[in-house]
């Protein structure tokens, strides 16, 4: 695989998130990690806990978050991120309905400005979101095609 782009993974979301830091902490340590700076961070705190939903609870321990709280958190500090591709991993499998609508959205704001890798079993999904598709099958051949082409080819091997 040849990269050609600054890539953002969107797989194991909160994967560096530290239980007994407070969600402000984490913020700043997660995205870090993802390779914000400081100056960075002290501009987008305000915008990650909006999206996110989360402002009242920014100082409160990750430990007593929910999974979709931590998701949700951590979803808003990764598109923080200056990347040119996004890759998704069933990452909105996890969340409420109205964020994931929210999460949506976004991508289809950032929509031709940056390429995603976006992984999903939603089918409904990859037909509204997707340009293009590509199947890897079992026997590791794969297809690339039209999503609504492509979808209806997967749904007739059940």
């Amino acid at each position: 695989v040849e990269v050609n782009g600054k890539l953002v993974p969107f797989l194991e979301l909160g994967v560096g998130f530290n239980p007994d830091l407070s969600a402000k902490e984490n913020v700043y340590l997660n995205g870090t990690i993802l390779g914000l700076t400081m100056k960075e961070l002290d501009e987008y705190i305000d915008d990650i806990f909006d999206f996110a939903e989360l402002r009242e609870f920014a100082n409160m321990s990750i430990k007593n978050f929910s999974s979709g709280m931590q998701v949700r958190l951590a979803f808003s500090i990764a598109i923080r991120v200056k990347s040119d591709i996004l890759i998704l991993d069933e990452v909105l499998a996890v969340g409420d309905g109205e964020f994931q609508k929210k999460c949506y959205q976004y991508f289809q704001d950032i929509r031709g400005k940056k390429t995603i890798l976006f992984v999903s079993h939603g089918l409904d999904s990859v037909k509204k979101y997707s340009d293009r598709v590509l199947w890897l099958k079992e026997d590791k051949s794969y297809e690339i095609g039209d999503p609504i082409e492509m979808v209806e080819k997967y749904s007739k091997t059940f």
